[in-house]
């Protein structure tokens, strides 16, 4: 049904739907969130199987914004009523003499509402507001939205789930037999974040005092550290807490990182990973057991189910989930009633440093109203070197800016301009 990553809205989500729309879905309707490309958080959101628009996070106004598909006036009666008529008028600027209720469409012009509904016999759509005008973005055939719950979902799909599990037990039963033989010592890689916790336990099926190591970097969100803690103890790991090395005195000579120079991975992660290894294990050579997807990023997406770790030369990583959707990882979640870190119901879709240039610049800014004093530490510094807008938007995670934040400051020049 997805090409694209997917998951079931958070409770946040939920909460920033329902204060968008004046709806009140609840936190275990099934509200599917498609990723799609945009400028920072884009997606599609499903009602069970239909469509009813796209939500985003909006640079310009540093806001959350909901853009409704023809789909969603069917759980709101469209405001704008159209006379039948042989003109095709999808694409098209709406004339005022193909509105029935022309007073109320004239208020509605004057109005604030950026998207109005659009009701034409059979049909629903959705017509955007340009230059005082209206222009019919969609029409569809009306149809029955059907609700769901996920209950509902992880029933239907429990053997496609158990199929998943049971094929991602069989790779790690083959390369882990395939690597002892090779003599590696072998352990799992724990992050802290929803996609390690499953590929961690499943690692402990297949071995079950197999060792498993976090890494510390030192900008961890406080609710991750006491999650590893807790996760640790209710799943009996045998883990080990790595320590990275101190980021701030490396900042001044490394620089501001960045989505072109990510060197806090290596000075935070790697190097004192590599370290440990050789502290722990000898010169041996390790197999890693690892919970990184295929639809993660683009990056991720030319995996293979085993890959030599570039950085450290004597570790090999398997990746036993690779081909799971984040939908297949939520609901493998919900129905093992699985322990996740409560960071993801809280706006973010990725755990990991509180100002990591790769996270979303929604997530950033949720950093602001959850943890002001690490959200503050970090922008004073970058005001050595960026102004507080800039610093809101993000131009500080790119050494050089792609096309579409170039466009970006186009867009607030222009309003600036205007204003």
């Amino acid at each position: 049904m997805f090409r694209e990553d997917t998951k079931f809205a958070s409770r946040y989500e939920i909460d920033v739907l329902n204060k968008l729309t004046g709806k009140n879905f609840e936190y275990d309707d099934l509200i599917f969130l498609e990723k799609i490309s945009g400028l920072d958080y884009r997606k599609r959101v499903y009602l069970n199987d239909t469509q009813i628009g796209i939500l985003e996070f909006d640079l310009v106004d540093l806001d959350w914004k909901f853009i409704p598909s023809p789909y969603y006036y069917l759980l709101e009666k469209p405001k704008v009523s159209l006379k039948r008529t042989k003109r095709r008028l999808k694409g098209k600027w709406l004339n005022e003499d193909l509105v029935e209720n022309i007073e109320e469409f004239k208020e509605l012009m004057n109005g604030d509402m950026d998207y109005l509904g659009l009701e034409l016999g059979d049909f629903i759509g959705v017509g955007v507001k340009k230059n005082n005008r209206l222009k019919v973005k969609d029409l569809v055939k009306k149809k029955e939205i059907e609700t769901k719950k996920i209950k509902d979902y992880l029933d239907e799909n429990k053997k496609r789930l158990d199929a998943l599990e049971k094929k991602s037990l069989e790779i790690l039963k083959k390369y882990v037999n395939m690597y002892k033989r090779k003599g590696y010592v072998i352990n799992a890689s724990f992050s802290g974040g929803k996609d390690s916790s499953i590929s961690t336990l499943l690692a402990k099926k297949v071995i079950e005092d197999i060792d498993v190591i976090f890494i510390d970097t030192g900008l961890e969100y406080p609710e991750t550290l006491k999650f590893v803690k807790d996760f640790a103890k209710e799943y009996d790991l045998n883990l080990h807490v790595v320590k990275g090395r101190d980021f701030w005195s490396e900042l001044d000579s490394q620089g501001i990182p960045t989505k072109d120079n990510r060197w806090c991975n290596s000075t935070c992660k790697l190097i004192p990973l590599k370290e440990f290894l050789r502290n722990e294990y000898g010169d041996k050579n390790i197999l890693t057991i690892d919970g990184s997807r295929k639809y993660e990023s683009f990056t991720r997406s030319k995996l293979d189910y085993e890959r030599k770790n570039g950085y450290i030369d004597f570790q090999t990583n398997v990746f036993p989930i690779l081909d799971w959707n984040a939908v297949d990882v939520w609901s493998y979640i919900y129905s093992r009633n699985m322990m996740y870190n409560p960071f993801y119901e809280e706006g973010f879709e990725r755990i990991g440093c509180y100002l990591c240039p790769a996270a979303l610049n929604s997530e950033f800014l949720r950093v602001k109203e959850l943890h002001p004093d690490l959200f503050n530490k970090w922008v004073n510094y970058l005001k050595k070197y960026y102004d507080e807008e800039d610093i809101l938007r993000g131009f500080w995670r790119w050494d050089e800016l792609p096309p579409k934040m170039e466009e970006l400051i186009e867009v607030l020049d222009r309003r600036e301009d205007e204003n």
